[in-house]
């Protein structure tokens, strides 16, 4: 049986062309108008290029997709309970305890 090597300089490149759009959204836009663009108060089309950026990154880094998913989606819970102020440490270790459990569990 033929053992396949994995090709990550499509995810990297992927990821590198997420961070770039992200420092640029950051860089060139008004935070305001971004700020209620389908959800009140959220930023999401800054969450919509930093989530996939992450994941790809995290994804790459431990050489798993499945856990760079559920790292991604605690990182970006976490900055979305920041902006609604929800940020305190009870929610914080709750989030943690569920991204620990079900990393440990998959």
């Amino acid at each position: 049986m033929v053992k396949r090597r994995k090709n990550y300089w499509p995810s990297l490149l992927l990821g590198l062309i997420m961070w770039g759009c992200l420092g640029l959204l950051v860089y060139f836009v008004e935070p305001e108008m971004v700020k209620d663009i389908l959800i009140p108060g959220l930023y999401l089309p800054f969450f919509l290029i930093f989530f996939p950026a992450v994941f790809l990154t995290l994804a790459l880094f431990f050489g798993n997709s499945k856990k760079g998913l559920i790292y991604a989606l605690g990182i970006t819970t976490g900055l979305i309970l920041q902006i609604y102020g929800l940020d305190n440490w009870l929610s914080l270790a709750l989030l943690a305890a569920i991204i620990i459990a079900v990393d440990k569990a998959s």
